[in-house]
């Protein structure tokens, strides 16, 4: 359990942690190498560490970030934790292995959708069974046609495991309907970067198989840098540094709503500088962005006046991100409606008190930087669910709040 004081002064320099996301892409993408790669400034984190775990059961070997592909993957058990991302890549991949591998984890995990992934799976002849995890492959079969259109209403992960897989094997993926589409752009930025070939007409892509060991450096996290950037515009000035200005993470457009809400914004070469401004209430679709959704609620919920933030599948993330916000902004006094897509929330000044995280490490940052303006301050009985994905963030929050 850990209390989380109102802040006299938030002001300070932080630097990013590397991206979860990109790390993920990385470490399959050097798995699938034609030779070594080495992956620099890797995120460490509980899912990272899952992913680390299934390429060595694959065969890889995992050396102060040097990875050696195997000659040959070999088929596992794969327990990949609470990694929705490791969890997908895995399923696919797992079809290149001669033999049956059996993809398990745990908690929430077990409840968010497979179907649309194994459906395109099994329309290219691979043998792979469940809806949800646990999910059976018979691999090593090779595939029956290099062709697939995939259902990707649901999750761009489900896109991003066939481009993988595609790297290795050929193949041209038809997307319908895809959400959080800078997702999908940045698994082929990483592809690039390990020299696969492919060409893209709007949602569908043609991959070409090959892919060459590489030496790629991790960028930092917009993601995890959006908590900080937000307590910058409403409680002082934060600058967080190993933030590039020419990525393409779905998350930098924290940087285009903190401006419209009035906050001031300066982005340089490598950090992006917030500070308090005249805040005023906004309405934004998180559908291309869902992990801001939390911090953004907590944004809204110290504005004076109504603002919306609807997305698609925010439900269907580590928690009910919609439900879980919208009791535990209701527990710390936050005037808040909970709609079918999202929150609608009547800014002020929240009173503080104790939460629940809901085993989702977005939640429980979000109440953090939430106590800092607080009345009381707020209790967190969880902390270390924040490990999923940044296991330095109660250290950074320290730096920068007094």
């Amino acid at each position: 359990m850990l209390k989380i004081e109102p802040a006299n002064n938030v002001e300070g320099k932080i630097s990013a942690p590397p991206s979860k996301s990109y790390t993920h892409r990385a470490f399959f993408l050097a798995l699938l190498a034609e030779r070594e790669s080495k992956i620099i400034n890797p995120l460490i984190s509980d899912d990272t560490l899952a992913t680390i775990n299934v390429i060595r059961g694959f065969g890889a070997d995992f050396i102060d970030s040097i990875v050696i592909p195997p000659e040959k993957l070999r088929p596992n058990y794969f327990f990949v934790r609470e990694s929705g991302t490791t969890a997908r890549i895995t399923v696919a991949i797992s079809s290149l292995a001669d033999g049956i591998s059996i993809v398990e984890g745990r908690g929430r995990l077990k409840e968010r959708p497979m179907e649309d992934l194994v459906k395109a799976l099994s329309s290219m002849g691979v043998k792979v069974y469940g809806k949800t995890l646990p999910v059976k492959v018979y691999g090593g079969r090779g595939l029956s046609k290099h062709e697939v259109v995939v259902n990707a209403s649901k999750s761009s992960q489900f896109v991003t495991a066939l481009l993988l897989l595609g790297s290795r094997a050929g193949l041209k993926i038809t997307a319908l309907n895809p959400v959080s589409r800078p997702y999908i752009d940045m698994t082929l930025r990483t592809m690039k970067a390990f020299g696969v070939k492919f060409r893209v007409f709007e949602n569908t892509f043609e991959i070409e198989p090959g892919v060459r060991g590489s030496k790629f450096r991790v960028p930092g996290d917009y993601s995890s840098a959006a908590f900080f950037l937000i307590a910058g515009a409403l409680f002082g000035r934060v600058r967080v540094e190993n933030l590039h200005s020419d990525d393409v993470q779905a998350d930098m457009k924290i940087i285009e709503i903190l401006r419209k809400v009035g906050a001031k914004v300066r982005v340089g070469k490598d950090y992006v500088e917030v500070e308090k401004g005249e805040l005023r209430p906004f309405s934004v679709d998180c559908s291309n962005f869902p992990d801001l959704f939390p911090i953004l609620s907590v944004l809204a919920s110290y504005i004076p006046g109504r603002s919306i933030i609807t997305g698609k599948q925010l439900r269907l993330k580590e928690s009910d991100r919609v439900r879980a916000m919208a009791f535990n902004l209701s527990k710390v006094g936050v005037n808040v409606r909970e709609l079918p897509n999202g929150l609608e929330i009547n800014g002020g000044r929240p009173k503080g008190g104790r939460v629940e995280t809901f085993g989702d490490h977005r939640i429980a940052m979000a109440m953090a930087i939430l106590a800092l303006g607080s009345e009381k301050g707020v209790v967190i009985p969880d902390p270390n669910v924040v490990n999923k994905s940044y296991p330095g963030f109660f250290e950074d929050l320290r730096r920068v709040s007094q």
